[in-house]
């Protein structure tokens, strides 16, 4: 699954390149922000739960941050 979500954010990388006038041009930078958005919101809502699950809170953020709820439910519930 995490396969999936990082082909997501290269394809969403690389519409920033493409050019203007297709749909993954148009489309891509907003999906792009959109994945920034609900990712750094997960991080802000998980946050608790990232701190109880030991080891570096700064690499828990980064893989939610990249993951998302992905990352999350890999994580012990207490």
């Amino acid at each position: 699954m995490k396969a999936v979500v990082i082909g997501l954010w290269l394809a969403c990388l690389v519409s920033f390149l493409l050019p203007a006038g297709t749909f993954w041009a148009t489309n891509g930078p907003r999906l792009f922000v959109a994945l920034v958005l609900v990712h750094a919101l997960e991080c802000a809502l998980f946050l608790p739960r990232l701190r109880r699950a030991g080891g570096s809170l700064a690499q828990h953020l980064v893989q939610t941050l990249l993951f998302g709820i992905v990352h999350v439910r890999t994580l012990p519930a207490r």
